[in-house]
């Protein structure tokens, strides 16, 4: 039977229908994946002429250069650009900045391995390394608000580069959504005197169905309300907002739980397409944020988002923003749990 369900820290609702799994063309269909040549790709090893110069980069030589481990560069096709004036019009009913921002390519690793399952404990880390770099680089530039931090894999992830890579956008401006779930979370601490994230750990380690796995800082776990199949999520347990709160020591836990839970659903899925999203709050404090935002520190904790693209989207998901899950949190979280239990 069919449940909505509501998720306490998206602040949204999502219907987990089961009996939708088996309707016809259920799943996406297949998309031949067309590997690009290795001396076509303008990410991997030795083709470092091919991307604009580095922003950073995990190395111990000179910039531009082969011998690294991940390398930031500005992306070729930006969404916004540092370069613009930072300024808001307002127009009528309507308000719009010029593209101020920052849009950035995270290129992962300098092998063009595409499979997130075949990564190196190491390679993880220096991926979380590099973006917690980033954020806290681009956290000293008081005119950015906002930091997204996204990966894209395959073509149903909307991936447009098949090299391992993610993507920052940063934005003089938060988005809407995120802060209507801050002010949610810090409507719930100050209703019940603890985190929302504290509370929503706490009752899932109770009832137990959901959880994925766990490490001394971190849960992996189904959300209850998981808008999408196989959806899960990985909180800290600790009370750090973002990437730039973990201490290396944090990273290494982080990275050996993500790789777990990554073989896991490659276990499960296959090769996949997907999306990994990290819930960064918002960056300064203004006119849009001071409400909340001396709260931050008590109120959100860092969370990333793994979620597969298996099934297309339709006119109900559009039209409503509300997901149906053909495939219950409970039943993933039981299947991850067993694969997590054959690689031991």
């Amino acid at each position: 039977m069919s449940e909505i369900r509501y998720d306490p820290i998206l602040d949204e609702y999502s219907v987990i229908a089961p009996e939708r799994l088996h309707r016809p063309d259920c799943y996406a269909p297949a998309e031949k994946k067309r590997r690009k040549k290795i001396r076509e790709c303008p990410f991997c090893e030795g083709h470092e002429s091919m991307t604009p110069p580095e922003i950073f980069a995990i190395r111990e030589n000179d910039p531009d250069t082969p011998g690294w481990k991940t390398r930031v560069v500005p992306n070729l096709y930006k969404a916004v650009k540092i370069e613009a004036p930072w300024s808001m019009h307002e127009r009528g009913v309507y308000r719009v900045w010029d593209g101020f921002g920052a849009h950035e390519v995270i290129i992962d690793m300098p092998h063009h391995r595409l499979r997130m399952d075949e990564w190196s404990e190491e390679e993880y880390f220096n991926w979380l390394y590099t973006m917690r770099a980033r954020l806290n680089d681009l956290r000293n530039d008081i005119r950015l608000l906002y930091i997204g931090l996204f990966k894209n894999h395959g073509h149903y992830g909307a991936a447009t580069q098949q090299h391992p890579h993610t993507q920052l956008i940063a934005l003089p401006a938060p988005p809407l959504g995120s802060l209507r779930q801050i002010r949610h979370a810090r409507s719930f601490f100050r209703e019940h005197g603890r985190s929302l994230f504290d509370a929503l750990l706490a009752s899932e380690r109770e009832e137990g169905d959901r959880i994925v796995a766990e490490s001394p800082g971190f849960t992996a776990l189904s959300p209850y309300a998981s808008g999408f199949a196989f959806e899960t999520a990985i909180y800290s347990k600790k009370r750090v907002s973002d990437l730039g709160g973990l201490s290396d020591s944090d990273l290494h836990e982080l990275a050996r739980l993500t790789k777990r839970v990554i073989a896991a659903l490659y276990i499960q899925l296959g090769d996949f397409d997907f999306n990994i999203t990290l819930n960064t709050p918002p960056l300064q404090k203004n006119f849009a944020t001071e409400e909340f935002f001396d709260d931050i520190p008590d109120i959100w904790h860092l969370g990333i988002r793994i979620v597969p693209r298996l099934f297309r989207l339709g006119g109900f998901e559009l039209g409503s923003g509300m997901q149906i899950n053909p495939v219950a949190p409970e039943e993933a979280a039981s299947l991850l749990r067993e694969s997590i239990e054959e690689m031991r």
